[in-house]
């Protein structure tokens, strides 16, 4: 089957999705008049005319990707180019872009850390303390012991890769001998398929096994890619048998990634597995308070408080909020609660809860495991898709009540005797298998 044109793709998930879900006046302001690009096999581009549309529509980069993925079942990651005359790149310039991975040798360039990202401007609370901790510790280079290796796990926006930042630039600079290699998954899938096109992996293999430091920011993305698995299995032995410091984040635990091979698994909860929570009020208040500071920008109390009293889901959203708030004040409004209220109103709905149901529950176990909705309604036997499958109708039969009729009915026609059989084994799992209970847990916190 041809893959759809980047215009298809973005035409059909504004109309069918992003119209629908985001404020009119944002969507017709911002969205509009964006672009589309496909700037790699996995990367899908917006170019927009200047940096205020890539802010407003940056603020909704994670609805996007996911909209994107329920309508192409492909992992888009989001670029935004600012491209004032209009146009998109050429073909010529996102081959060179892709080219430019390689030096003249073949070898690949260092991934690139962001430099705002350290220790000093993450802003510790109960839900992340324990993971600031690790990674201040694990920045210090002492012998890596149980913290190897060192594994991030959590929703979006919450801070896993503000710290395997932090990590990267504290070691670059008190240790300036020391090799660090940051990559971000989907890069290290690329890099590696290149490789499988020219037959030649030395480069590949020296450029990650000769670090004394490696960072691999969302490792899902190796999911369901066995070759590529199998690569990363003497990666990850080379570096951790001569002692070398390992980081990876993930928005899952690694129990639940479920398409991973098992001796990766047991490898990724050999070292410290850790859990990033959403921030607590107190910690909401103080990560606003922070960037004020930092942005030189003086917000009332009341609307400080009032929005971290309403985006309590993680970092990215309150942030977006602040600069909405700081970019009206730059404008010359007084900000009042009332104002803010009214200008946050498309992420900020006081009392207007979803409903459980459903739509909602298979929205968020397919979202948990990196699955579209259609996934969990469709006849696919995989393990990746039949447990997640199997986890929604055990949770839609606990949470809502409903028959094993109506569930087998939501779930694309399934008979009853399916959806017994599902509950039937997640609540043995559930009892039998700590990892399994952990997963449900999360997911049921995410419900709520």
């Amino acid at each position: 089957m041809a893959r759809k044109s980047a215009d298809s793709i973005w035409s059909s998930v504004c109309q069918q999705t992003l119209s629908k879900e985001i404020n009119p006046l944002t969507f017709n302001t911002w969205f509009t008049n964006a672009k589309p690009y496909l700037s790699s096999e996995r990367t899908f581009g917006l170019s927009v005319p200047n940096e205020i549309a890539m802010e407003y529509i940056g603020q909704h980069r994670e609805q996007i990707e996911f909209a994107l993925r329920n309508a192409t079942r492909i992992h888009y990651d989001l670029e935004i180019a600012v491209r004032p005359d209009g146009s998109i790149p050429s073909r010529e310039e996102l081959e060179r872009r892709y080219d430019a991975a390689f030096n003249g040798n073949g070898s690949f360039q260092i991934g690139r850390l962001n430099p705002d990202y350290s220790f000093s401007t993450f802003i510790v609370g109960s839900s992340n303390n324990f993971a600031h901790a690790a990674s201040v510790a694990v920045a210090s280079m002492e012998s890596p012991g149980n913290y190897n290796p060192l594994f991030l796990y959590g929703g979006s926006g919450l801070g896993k890769t503000h710290l395997m930042h932090a990590i990267g630039n504290q070691v670059r600079r008190d240790f300036p001998n020391k090799r660090v290699v940051y990559v971000q998954s989907e890069q290290f899938v690329n890099e590696f398929i290149t490789c499988i096109q020219k037959n030649d992996f030395e480069a590949f293999r020296n450029h990650y096994r000769l670090a004394d430091m490696l960072l691999i920011d969302d490792i899902q993305f190796i999911e369901s890619k066995e070759r590529m698995q199998v690569e990363f299995f003497y990666t990850f032995n080379a570096l951790y048998e001569s002692g070398k410091n390992i980081i990876l984040t993930c928005d899952k635990p690694p129990q639940s990634l479920a398409s991973l091979t098992d001796r990766l698994r047991t490898r990724f909860i050999s070292g410290l597995t850790i859990d990033i929570q959403p921030p607590d009020y107190e910690t909401r208040i103080a990560i606003l308070k922070n960037l004020c500071r930092s942005h030189g920008v003086d917000i009332e109390p009341d609307v400080i408080e009032y929005i971290a009293s309403n985006i309590t889901s993680n970092v990215r959203e309150i942030e977006g909020a602040f600069k909405t708030i700081s970019a009206l004040q730059t404008m010359g409004a007084e900000v009042t609660a009332e104002l803010a209220r009214q200008a946050l109103q498309s992420v900020i709905q006081p009392g207007a809860v979803k409903a459980l149901d459903f739509p909602l529950i298979m929205e968020i176990v397919a979202h948990y495991y990196g699955i579209s909705v259609d996934d969990l309604k469709s006849r696919q036997r995989s393990q990746d898709i039949v447990e997640p499958r199997q986890i929604a109708m055990y949770l839609c039969r606990k949470k809502l009540n409903r028959t094993l009729k109506e569930i087998g009915a939501a779930f694309g026609g399934k008979n009853h005797a399916t959806v017994l059989h599902a509950c039937d084994k997640i609540a043995e799992g559930i009892a039998s298998d700590p990892a399994l209970s952990e997963t449900i847990g999360n997911i049921e916190m995410r419900l709520q």
